[in-house]
This record gives C-alpha cells, sequence and structure tokens, in this order.
C-alpha cells in the first residue's frame, strides 16, 4: 500500500493528521480559563519586552473563516501539554537505547490519558520516529553545530515541533514551536529555548525540498538509515527499493482475523457494525477484516467490544495469517508451534487443528508466556503452553506437524514498528540467520517421520530467508509446495520453489512474510 501524499500547504509528502480534541474548562465569555502562558524568547538581537505574542492558534475552514481547533489539555501553571511532555521522555529514552516503541507507548502514556491523548500521544511518537530522517534534516541546515552535539531534549523538541509543522495541518506552526520551545526550556534552560524558537521557526518558514538524487531521497525523504538504503538498491534496484521504503512509511491497517471456530469474517463484520466499529473485507485472506481507522482505530476501541472479549477475532495482519495457512495443518493434528508469543499464529495453529487436535505452543521467554496464555484464554483455544530452548526441543519426534516462528529482523514489518529501522544494523541479518538455523535444525528433531516442518520470519532478507531454507532442504527434509493450502486470492504469493513470499511493497497492504515447508522423509529418521 502506497503512502498517501497530499500536498498541504505547498509541502509534498504523508498527510498531516487532525490534533483530537480534549476538554478544557471555560471561564467568562468563553474563554479558557486559567489558560497559562507559555514565554517565547525574541528573535536574536530583539528587545524581549518588545516581542510580540503569536495570535490565537486557528486553522482555517472555508473561505478563511476560522474553523473549530481542537484544544490542547494542560496540566498546570507551567503551560505544560502533558501529552507533548510524555513523547518527549519516550524519545529521550528511546535516545537513551531504553526500549523499543511499543514498550515506550504503554510506559509513558499516563493512565489519565483518555482515548484521544493516547491516540496524540502516538502519533507523536510513532511519527518522530517514522520520519526521524527526514526531519532531522529539516532542522539541521540551521544549526551552528552538528546534531550530535546537541543534548538529547534539545534534539528531541525539535524533532518534535519540525514533525508538528510538517505532518500535522491542525497544529499551527508557532503553536508547535512554543511547545516544543517549552519542552527544551524545562530541561535545559533559557539557551535552549532561545535556539529551539529560532530554529523551528526557520523550519516553518523555509520548507524543505525532496533530493533529487535516488540515495539522498530514500535516505532523508524516505526517512531510512543510509546504509539500508544501499543495501535494497543494491539488492532490489531503484524502482523496487523506493517502493520498498515508501511501503515502510505507509500507516499499516489495523486488521483482524475471525475465529473461524466461532464465526465466519461476513458474521463478524455484521456483529461489529452493531457494536459501533466499521471494517471492509479483506485483501487476500477471507477471514480478515480490516478496521476502518476512523472507528476501530482511533473512535472506538475495537478490543473493548464483546465480540473481542468473546473470542470471535484476534488482530492479525493477513501476511501472518497466511504464513500460519501455509503449514497446512489438517484436523485432529498434533502441533507445536515454536517461538510462539504472544500467540496469533498459535490461534490460527489451533483453529487449523480444530477441537480435536492437540496443540504445544513453546517459547523460551518466560515473561512472554503470560500473554500468550491470556490470549488462548480469551479465544477459548485448549493449548499447551511450555518454556524451551527453541534450539534442543523437550519432544521426541512425535508432532504431526512442528511450525517456527522465528526471531528475525523485522524489516517486513517497519511500518509498525518504525522505531527497528534506527536500531538495525547490518550485521545483524547475518546473525539472526545464523540463529534462525540452530533453532530450525533443533525443531526438526520434533516432527514425526512423514510430518510437516513450517518456518516462518516477517523479513524478505535474504540471510534470513533463502539462505536459511536452503541449508535445510537435504535428503531428510523436502519442500513441499503449500500454494494448495492458501485461499485462491493469495495462491500468487507462492513460488515456483516452494516458498511463501509476502512484499511489504505488494501492493496489496500486507506486511513482508516469507515461509517455507518441508516434509520429513524417512531419510530424516
Amino acid at each position: 500500500m502506497s503512502p498517501t501524499r497530499p500536498t498541504g500547504r505547498g509541502r509534498a509528502g504523508p498527510k498531516k493528521t487532525k490534533r483530537p480534541a480534549s476538554t478544557q474548562s471555560r471561564g467568562k465569555k468563553g474563554r479558557p480559563a486559567g489558560r497559562p502562558q507559555t514565554k517565547v524568547s525574541a528573535p536574536p538581537g530583539a528587545d524581549p519586552r518588545k516581542t510580540k505574542r503569536p495570535a490565537p492558534a486557528q486553522s482555517k475552514g472555508k473561505k478563511g473563516h476560522p474553523a473549530e481547533r481542537p484544544q490542547v489539555k494542560i496540566s498546570g501553571p507551567s503551560g505544560a501539554d502533558p501529552v507533548r511532555e510524555a513523547a518527549h521522555e519516550a524519545l529521550m529514552a528511546f535516545s537513551r537505547r531504553a526500549s523499543n516503541a511499543e514498550n515506550l507507548l504503554s510506559r509513558f502514556a499516563f493512565p489519565d490519558f483518555n482515548l484521544r491523548d493516547r491516540g496524540f500521544f502516538r502519533e507523536l511518537l510513532y511519527g518522530v520516529l517514522r520520519w526521524r530522517g527526514r526531519l532531522d534534516t529539516s532542522y539541521e541546515r540551521f544549526l551552528n553545530e552538528p546534531r550530535e552535539r546537541l543534548s538529547s531534549a534539545v534534539r528531541e523538541a525539535l524533532r518534535l515541533g519540525a514533525y508538528q509543522i510538517m505532518f500535522m495541518d491542525r497544529v499551527p506552526d508557532h503553536g508547535a514551536v512554543n511547545a516544543s520551545v517549552h519542552l527544551a526550556g524545562r530541561k535545559k534552560g533559557k539557551s535552549a529555548r532561545g535556539l529551539v524558537n529560532a530554529v523551528l521557526r526557520r523550519v516553518a518558514r523555509e520548507p524543505l525540498k525532496p533530493p533529487k538524487d535516488l540515495e539522498d531521497r530514500l535516505t532523508i525523504w524516505e526517512s531510512h538509515p543510509r546504509w539500508l538504503v544501499k543495501r535494497w538498491i543494491r539488492a532490489l534496484g531503484a524502482k523496487a527499493a523506493r517502493a520498498r521504503c515508501e511501503a515502510n512509511n505507509a500507516e499499516g491497517p489495523v486488521v483482524i482475523r475471525a475465529n473461524s471456530l466461532l464465526t465466519d469474517a461476513a458474521s463478524l463484520a455484521g456483529r461489529l457494525k452493531i457494536e459501533g466499529v466499521a471494517t471492509s473485507p479483506g485483501r487476500a485472506d477471507p477471514d480478515c477484516l480490516w478496521v476502518d481507522a476512523s472507528t476501530g482505530n482511533r473512535a472506538v476501541s475495537f478490543t473493548k467490544t464483546s465480540s473481542f472479549e468473546a473470542g470471535a477475532f484476534i488482530v492479525q495482519d493477513e501476511a501472518a495469517s497466511l504464513a500460519a495457512r501455509f503449514a497446512g495443518i489438517r484436523p485432529g493434528a498434533r502441533a507445536l508451534d515454536i517461538c510462539a508469543a504472544p500467540g496469533g499464529k498459535t490461534a490460527v495453529i489451533s483453529w487449523m487443528a480444530g477441537p480435536e487436535g492437540m496443540v504445544t505452543a513453546a517459547d523460551s521467554v518466560l515473561a512472554r508466556l503470560g500473554r500468550l496464555k491470556s490470549n488462548c484464554a480469551r479465544i477459548g483455544a485448549p493449548v499447551r503452553i511450555v518454556v524451551m530452548d527453541a534450539g534442543k526441543p523437550a519432544f521426541g519426534d512425535v508432532f504431526d506437524s512442528v511450525f517456527v516462528d522465528a526471531p528475525c529482523s523485522g524489516t517486513g514489518v517497519l511500518r509498525r514498528h518504525p522505531d527497528a529501522r534506527w536500531r538495525l544494523r547490518e550485521e545483524d541479518f547475518a546473525r539472526h540467520g545464523r540463529m534462525q538455523r540452530a533453532i530450525l535444525e533443533g525443531s526438526a528433531r520434533a516432527v514425526r517421520p512423514g510430518g510437516s516442518l513450517t518456518y516462518a520470519v516477517c523479513t524478505n532478507e535474504p540471510e534470513e530467508t533463502d539462505e536459511v531454507a536452503s541449508a535445510m532442504d537435504g535428503p531428510g527434509f523436502v519442500r513441499e509446495p503449500g500454494a494448495d493450502h492458501l485461499p485462491p486470492g493469495a495462491r500468487g504469493f507462492a513460488g515456483d520453489d516452494g516458498a511463501l513470499r509476502i512484499l511489504p511493497e505488494g501492493g496489496l497492504g500486507l506486511d513482508g512474510f516469507f515461509a517455507v515447508r518441508w516434509r520429513r522423509t524417512k531419510e530424516g529418521t
């Protein structure tokens, strides 16, 4: 799915998003009661006493009339906006490599944030991480020193301000500037306020233009590490590399998969509509639905519906569902899911095995098993859960099917994890490949003669896909075509070599995935 590229305010790029409204108490004549003012630094050389305060923030509606502007929640006399402060703290924590974005989202979203506040917080955090390359280039033009010499507090305040200026229409430029001036000042004082004020005002006045050189464009404008851009241009070619970078910057859809033991997608869609959640059919998997962003992702929490609580669906991209289908697990099968947490594919495997089947889910990280257990309990999946080193299975060759959902670089799901591109290192692909081969070889020992072994990863990098699969090929394990196990609309993803390949730039809006299926022969005993 290509990213949306409107040209609001004369700047090419992804569409700015609306700042959701919050409630304010009102004073006399409809004015906000007790709203604190943000101090604005004077331009260089100007008398601060004569500096004019910016006009009240308004966005324009039709014919230039002021449109209703969503209000920012104010926390106290300091003028602090708690949502922006939380985003600022989370970004500083990320710069210290304290955690990934998903964990930061739950760690810094304050308990008193309502659904709209949480949506705005997520937009700021994920937006800055997604577009960090472009944001850095937009403001560092106006610095007198390399951005690496700035403090983390100032650097993240600049990124937050630049993001709101460049991508969020309903945040006035001067409002974005003032908020970042406050964020920098509360950490680093007066000098930081002056720097952030001066730099962001120039960002607003002098929009960044996309580079003409392809490598620069994908590095800066599409916001990817240069080493990764070079790698993809070399491996994929210019056109495909650009398509992949653009796909990584598209907002990933919210996709759910119906519990096929309880309902079907059409019935689930009707039930969710009654509960206030709009959906559309899946693009490749008939058991999947896309949740409409205006209802399921923002205004209504679809995980609070009775359908979710009853276990009628799980949240899962179509590509992950297809990878589980590709395993071809039969009703009544004895199946083992290795590296199973948090349990999305475990759920599909249990539905495929049916009530007569026996599914065991294993993971080596004890902390992850709690979420796996709760997810299986919600959907009513009778899954046995064990802690196990994936490379040393605690079972003999007793399973009809073994599914290995191996840890990987995750380059197929960068749109859902925009922070991952900045945490990746070029040597990670080979390191993951070595680990994946060890897991796969160990897991193979749990497959009974005549049983199947499936390997799946959410990446398309050769060190983690074809090279790992080729190392497993041999007289003991022979590849089997898996296209017959896929829905008709998805069989084109299966190649002549027996591998399932779903590319993030493939056009249907699916995550990137790779899977291979083998049959254990007598020679493998």
